[in-house]
């Protein structure tokens, strides 16, 4: 993976989504990776069944989005958090839809995270390398915290990771994956 990384600024932008589910498991879970692969095959059910050309055609846009973790609940019987983890379109039309949702994100500062990924790994997994990266390095190293890292404070308040695959191609090996991360800044 080939990558650089920036500090952004978005407006807040509006999105019409399909919801989904991912969840995050507990270290000590077996096999986490179980739950990965069930969401993105329900991913790919919504995109062959017409729900995202459906989703699209209503919000008038050609890019299509992942949002992770706008909601996130802790699930103590499963040992994981659910988090939402929807296909999405930005909301061009300015209108309103019954099949779908409506997601609201605030303005605010993201770590960007811009990488090529070259046959190492598919679409479902390319989010790990980046993650680890921010998290494990870059987070540390910065003076803010993620706001979807804090989910009793900013989940269902305006926040998300948003993730951009180009092209959107669940089995492709090569691909672009540009990643946003909600930041709030540390108070000195």
């Amino acid at each position: 993976m080939i990558h650089e990384v920036k500090i952004e600024s978005l407006a807040a932008k509006e999105f019409l989504v399909i919801k989904g589910v991912g969840k995050i498991y507990d270290p000590d879970i077996i096999n986490p990776d179980e739950g990965n692969d069930a969401t993105w095959e329900v991913i790919r059910r919504q995109l062959a069944d017409g729900s995202a050309e459906r989703l699209k055609k209503a919000a008038d846009s050609e890019t299509v989005y992942m949002l992770f973790c706008y909601t996130c609940v802790r699930s103590d019987e499963e040992k994981c958090w659910v988090c939402s983890y929807d296909i999405a379109f930005e909301n061009r039309s300015g209108g309103t839809s019954g099949e779908f949702e409506t997601v609201r994100l605030k303005a605010c500062d993201y770590a960007v995270y811009d990488c090529r990924f070259d046959s190492e790994v598919t679409l479902p997994e390319a989010h790990d390398a980046p993650d680890k990266l921010f998290w494990g390095d870059w987070l540390k190293r910065n003076p803010y915290i993620c706001a979807i890292d804090y989910p009793d404070k900013y989940s269902g308040n305006g926040y998300a990771q948003i993730e951009l695959y180009t092209p959107f191609d669940i089995d492709s090996g090569k691909f672009n994956l540009k990643i946003w991360y909600p930041l709030i800044p540390v108070s000195g």
